[in-house]
């Protein structure tokens, strides 16, 4: 809140015989105006081409940016405070929203760094700095520049709700571009155990996210519109805003959607463990396949009759064999093994060879009991976003020799095209491998092509003892919300679990140990509408956001043409109020000359009313501009 009162505290009037603090004896102060609400404008800051925010503002705003983007770090794990969200969005508002484009972008980058370098520290811990500080400076910029973009479309009507649009679509943007992009820390991931999490399965992870931007930024909009007495009619609009966004959380609420369950089968998740610190698979590859084996053949042992019977699937997770198993005699007789003991199809996560000896497939291929593995068609999904620099290196004749680390990804890893739904004698299985999960074009896509239930392999053994485990497994929670599908999770050393189609988690595999998960799961038919405009709302969002752009710039444009609107931020003194004002700038002045008589020049409408901290223009003033007498 005390960002808020710095940044939209009512300026009470001086004195008509106060004056401006000057650098020198006689030197001519700077003209100002005046709005209803006793708000202060310096025509000066622009004229003269200074700072109109200052030192002090500019570090406020940065201040409360960072501080916008630590509470925004805190909605994820480990500390999964989710219903902080609007919190973080509203600080960003109050930094960014009434700031000069270059004052927003870095209060942006401000805002950017303080999230990432949090959120993406498991980078430093697993990886080096070096990842660490790149990638969280990149999406910092990205940041920045959804920022400016919320600043530009701040003063148009319905402002937060424009600027709720360019977030998400800057948002979208980086989550899959350049290389890929990266989606972590999307804002409708924190809405797993929230009062908007019920909001998942109808507007999706992107469309909730939405909702959190807008609820975030009308807040701060509305704080600033009270706090400064604007005018009645701006008043209902921000509180008509922010009661749109409380009815779309509380019908919800009262209205959560449920996809009922057309049958039930079981499922069995195998977590096999890598040996010593858990983080060297590659070199712990063979006792690695050995572990899922031997967990396997010990699970067959222990089931119950009736699991026996309904049980049709195991799961194993990516990475649980290093080596092409259909190539490699060792790998391919140690899976026959296990799936011979356990009686059902497998579905193998594992590294196939790709079309030459310097790629690869990362891959879930199922293997069955009675005809070995199914290759292609349904039976085999690959991973469709190979990390860059982890799976795969870009421009590997060009950069491929600066770094010795480099040397350690010999293959690079070819993207599957959108495989899926898996079947297993007639159930549909939707398949993600890790990362995967946290893209729009995975997981929904192969649940409107029929998914009954959805798996997750992934291998999080180089991010052992960090947070990205229970970050990702969030992801996963937020996505089988949206879905209306259980979710069955298969880790090589953590965390694996299964997770229903609310969200609930039912079973978690404790610690980075050996451990099998067999679970009775619920199979849906109806596709939730989240699900059914996936792709309508991920063209709109970004289309709103440029159509806001646009409005904003021929706003600009418009308001040039007929006379600069001073900033907000250009509070300065307050001369008494008159009809006419001088505008005078003191540096282009010779030395000693005081204002004498003036002679009105000319006389330009402006738009915008100051007391109007959007700029909105709904009331005009008319200021004569003068010059002093020789």
């Amino acid at each position: 809140m005390l960002l808020f009162w710095l940044q939209f505290r009512p300026q009470g009037p001086m004195s008509s015989n106060s004056r401006a603090p000057s650098g020198r004896t006689g030197a001519p102060r700077a003209a100002t105006r005046t709005g209803p609400a006793g708000d202060r404008y310096s025509l000066s800051g622009e004229l003269g081409g200074c700072s109109p925010i200052g030192r002090r503002g500019g570090l406020v705003n940065a201040v409360g940016a960072a501080g916008g983007g630590l509470v925004a770090a805190l909605c994820f794990e480990p500390v999964g405070a989710g219903w902080l969200a609007p919190v973080a969005m509203a600080l960003l508002w109050a930094s960014v929203a009434r700031a000069p484009l270059r004052f927003a972008a870095f209060s942006g980058l401000c805002f950017g760094l303080a999230f990432m370098l949090v959120l993406l520290w498991w980078l430093e811990d697993s990886i080096g700095w070096a990842a660490w500080l790149g990638l969280a400076g990149a999406l910092a910029v990205s940041v920045a520049v959804a920022s400016v973009g919320v600043r530009a479309v701040a003063s148009l009507p319905a402002g937060p709700v424009w600027a709720g649009a360019v977030w998400i679509g800057v948002e979208s943007l980086r989550s899959g571009w350049p290389l890929g992009g990266m989606p972590w820390g999307r804002l409708g991931f924190t809405a797993i155990d929230t009062p908007w999490q019920s909001l998942l399965p109808y507007t999706g992870i992107t469309g909730t996210g939405l909702l959190i931007a807008t609820g975030g930024f009308t807040f701060a909009h509305a704080c600033s519109v009270f706090l400064r007495r604007t005018s009645s009619p701006r008043r209902t609009a921000a509180a008509g805003m922010l009661a749109g966004v409380c009815a779309a959380v509380l019908a919800g609420a009262i209205w959560p959607y449920h996809v009922p369950a057309v049958a039930t089968t079981t499922v069995a998740a195998v977590q096999g463990g890598v040996p010593g610190d858990g983080r060297d698979l590659a070199g712990h590859h063979r006792a690695v396949t050995s572990n899922h084996v031997e967990a396997t053949t010990a699970l067959a042992d222990s089931l119950t009759s009736k699991q026996r019977e309904s049980l049709v699937l195991v799961v194993w997770p990516e990475n649980a064999t290093a080596v092409d198993p259909v190539r490699d005699p060792v790998a391919r007789a140690a899976i026959e093994e296990a799936v011979a003991a356990i009686g059902v199809p497998v579905l193998v996560g594992g590294i196939f060879d790709g079309p030459t000896a310097e790629t690869a497939y990362n891959r879930g291929l199922l293997w069955r009991p009675d005809r070995g593995p199914r290759l292609g068609g349904s039976g085999a999904y690959t991973k469709t976003h190979p990390v860059p620099f982890g799976e795969h290196i870009p421009w590997r004749s060009v950069i491929g020799g600066w770094s010795s680390r480099f040397d350690r990804i010999p293959r690079d890893m070819l993207p599957g095209q959108g495989e899926g739904p898996l079947s297993v004698y007639g159930l549909l299985v939707a398949d993600a491998i890790c990362f995967d999960v946290a893209y729009d074009d995975v997981l929904p896509g192969q649940v409107a092509r029929g998914g009954q239930i959805a798996v997750v392999q992934t291998s999080n053994a180089t991010f052992t003892g960090t947070t990205q485990p229970e970050q990702q497994f969030e992801i996963t929670r937020a996505r089988a919300v949206e879905l209306g599908r259980t979710v069955v999770v298969a880790s090589t050393n953590g965390v694996s679990g299964v997770i229903a189609g609310d969200g609930e988690v039912t079973q978690r595999a404790t610690g980075e140990e050996t451990a099998t998960l067999v679970a009775e799961v619920e199979l849906a038919d109806r596709v939730t509408p989240a699900v059914r405009s996936q792709s309508v709302r991920s063209a709109t969002i970004p289309a709103v956001a440029v159509v806001g752009l646009l409005l904003a710039f021929a706003r600009g444009l418009r308001r040039r043409g007929r006379g600069r609107v001073p900033t907000r931020f250009e509070r300065s003194v307050e001369l008494p109020k008159a009809a006419e004002v001088g505008v005078v700038v003191g540096h282009h002045l010779p030395s000693g000359a005081g204002l004498g008589a003036v002679e009105p020049t000319s006389l330009a409408p402006v738009g915008g009313d100051p007391s109007d901290d959007e700029g909105s223009g709904e009331d005009r003033e008319r200021v004569v501009t003068q010059r002093p007498s020789q």
